[in-house]
């Protein structure tokens, strides 16, 4: 069972497609590298954090 995890700011998600678009695109990527029959097997879980609990550079975003 391949396994895509994306952490991500929580507004980037407010949008139920982006999630959509997100999961369809890494799925045919993998599919691209392990093959179509992986298909069925390729699962993709979001998190969407809030920015006060991201941090880059040492500080937190929000």
């Amino acid at each position: 069972m391949p396994l895509i995890e994306v952490k991500a700011v929580d507004r980037r998600f407010e949008s139920p497609e982006v999630a959509e678009k997100l999961i369809t695109g890494l799925t045919d990527a993998m599919c691209e590298v392990f093959g179509e029959d992986a298909r069925k097997d390729i699962w993709v879980v979001i998190d969407g954090v809030p920015a006060s609990r991201f941090g880059v550079g040492g500080r937190p975003l929000g």
